[in-house]
């Protein structure tokens, strides 16, 4: 029938839509694209799919039309619902990522709603990216599947769905997309839709790197310097990002610039670390411009640079690099290699705080707390506590404990601090550890529990924590919470005074001199004598309450630098 008609269009001088279609194709590839676009609108018109199809490719392109998404998707559309596959492919990919307007066209411009009523901008719409992907990847489209894989892996617009991701990968890998097969290898390398099986991951990478695809290149080469599915070999993961940083991949560029920077596979070479880095950097890798930071702020082989470090610090917090973020605000707080800012110190702690950082969000609580870069507010102060501490941050659950001890952002509430202070001390906080043991011995928000206090204390000191080895030495001496000690007490106060605590010292010359059963007023003398001259004012009252020395005790010659403990000679 459709020859029939070609037929009858020839004899009466008309021609048919196959033939509007041809001709059009025929200029197309002499380059001729007004004479392609004057052939195919009447096709196009007349519902011919392919013209649809390559009119809204000229309008894509703008080739022989002023480009426009808006007039190439409305061509797209038409013929991707008589079923064209490429058209369909084509739909999916401008709704994914969508279509801004086109570069030299002025939004304010009085002709543009005149030349282009329907607009020149096409939203990110990711449902329907998703119905147009589907239909072309069911219609045997291999590029539709394989980004219909991409949709499903990535989960952009829709929840994560490796299995469907794996699926419609390997259906286009199998036929040879490189795109494709670059996928699937990430997928099984990574394990999303099974065991990670970094052998098989290799393969699909390797048929990718064979068509020269360069980001498969750049998986090789991290596979070689892991030794993930091959022998670890970073002279080989070299070769492979060298290849990928010539072809300008950022990632690939920024690898090798660690390995010359680390001396692995290559001779370590600063100024070869910094040229890729920098290759990178330039690019907008955030992750170089950090590395690029450390270069200068370390050195490495070149001299130290702490402006340049900042420089590059902030570019990567600039592009929300959490890490660099929070160097950033360190350099301002102590005014390395930028003039000492607390304001900009805390801007910068606060964006990566936003970001879910739970050692920022800590770091802000405290400025807040402390009123330091911030207005005092200790409301805020607890917010970020509390993010910090939703997250697992011992530390900022200690401090919320701590708030509620003193009232600050709440009312004071002991008993709530109390509940705080437990979760911090069960999570491993030496801090937390020694209040808590402080307040069961005190009975504040608790009842008095010497046996509990002492256990804390205990977890506490055993952390290295003076004040907690001061307590639990009080503990043992007095007989609080179990049976007196006094060898155990001499050696947890004699741990705490050997790091120059004074309430040590006084305690052990209150042991000497009072509750030892041997006492021994020299060595309660000597003590408190080192405590007092640390400024602890319990000892200056208590040396006054010691017994005089009698005249043969004065004479008796000193035997040390330091007060003898329990047994020495």
């Amino acid at each position: 029938m459709r020859n029939l008609i070609k037929a009858a269009g020839r004899l009466f001088g008309s021609t048919s839509p196959d033939d509007d279609y041809e001709r059009g194709v025929k200029a197309h590839d002499r380059e001729d694209y007004k004479a392609a676009l004057e052939a195919w609108l009447p096709a196009a018109k007349a519902d011919h799919a392919a013209a649809q199809y390559r009119l809204g490719r000229l309008y894509d392109l703008g080739k022989g039309v002023v480009r426009n998404a808006v007039d190439a998707v409305g061509w797209y559309r038409r013929a991707a619902d008589q079923g064209h596959g490429e058209a369909q492919a084509r739909l999916a990919e401008i709704y994914y990522y969508g279509c801004g307007q086109p570069k030299g066209i002025v939004p304010t411009d009085e002709a543009l709603s005149v030349l282009f009523p329907n607009g020149l901008t096409i939203e990110q719409d990711y449902k329907e990216a998703l119905r147009w992907a589907r239909a072309a990847a069911e219609g045997g489209v291999v590029g539709a599947q394989a980004m219909l894989g991409y949709m499903y892996a990535s989960g952009f617009g829709i929840a994560p769905d490796y299995a469907e991701a794996e699926r419609w990968y390997r259906t286009a890998a199998e036929q040879g997309n490189a795109a494709a097969q670059l996928g699937l290898g990430t997928l099984l390398g990574g394990g999303y839709s099974g065991p990670p099986d970094p052998v098989e991951a290799h393969k699909w990478f390797r048929k990718a790197a064979e068509q020269k695809n360069v980001m498969a290149w750049y998986y090789i080469g991290t596979q070689y310097a892991a030794g993930l599915g091959v022998e670890q070999d970073h002279a080989e993961a070299a070769n492979w990002f060298r290849k990928a940083a010539e072809a300008g991949a950022a990632a690939a560029q920024r690898a090798i610039g660690l390995l010359y920077a680390r001396g692995l596979g290559v001779p370590a070479d600063p100024h070869l670390a910094e040229t890729w880095l920098r290759k990178a950097a330039v690019q907008g890798d955030a992750e170089a411009m950090l590395q690029l930071g450390h270069l200068n702020s370390r050195g490495g082989g070149m001299q130290p640079n702490l402006f340049d470090a900042a420089t590059w610090y902030r570019a990567a917090g600039e592009l929300g690099h959490r890490e660099a973020q929070k160097i950033i605000s360190q350099m301002y707080f102590t005014g390395s290699g930028v003039p000492r800012d607390e304001m900009e110190a805390a801007r910068w702690l606060e964006r990566a705080a936003g970001q879910g950082d739970p050692q920022a969000q800590l770091r802000i609580g405290t400025f807040y707390a402390e009123g330091r870069g911030v207005t005092r507010d200790y409301d805020r102060a607890l917010d970020w506590f509390r993010r910090a501490a939703d997250q697992g941050n011992t530390d900022a659950v200690y401090n919320i404990g701590m708030l509620h001890s003193l009232g600050l952002g709440v009312p004071r509430d002991p008993v709530g601090a109390i509940q705080w202070l437990e979760r911090a001390a069960g999570q491993g906080s030496v801090l937390a550890q020694f209040r808590l043991g402080a307040a069961l011995a005190a009975g504040d928000g608790v009842p008095q529990d010497y046996a509990a206090a002492a256990l804390w204390s205990l977890k506490a000191a055993e952390q290295g924590h003076t004040g907690a080895m001061v307590n639990l030495g009080r503990f043992r001496m007095q007989g609080l919470g179990g049976e007196r000690d006094i060898v155990e007490a001499i050696r947890w106060l004699t741990a705490a005074a050997d790091q120059k605590e004074p309430a040590a010292m006084t305690a052990l010359g209150e042991l000497y001199g009072h509750w030892s059963d041997r006492k021994d007023f020299m060595q309660a003398r000597a003590w408190l004598e080192r405590g007092a001259a640390l400024g602890d004012e319990r000892a200056k009252a208590l040396m006054e309450r010691l017994p005089v020395p009698s005249p043969s005790n004065a004479s008796e010659p000193n035997t040390g630098d330091r007060p003898r403990a329990a047994g020495e000679a």
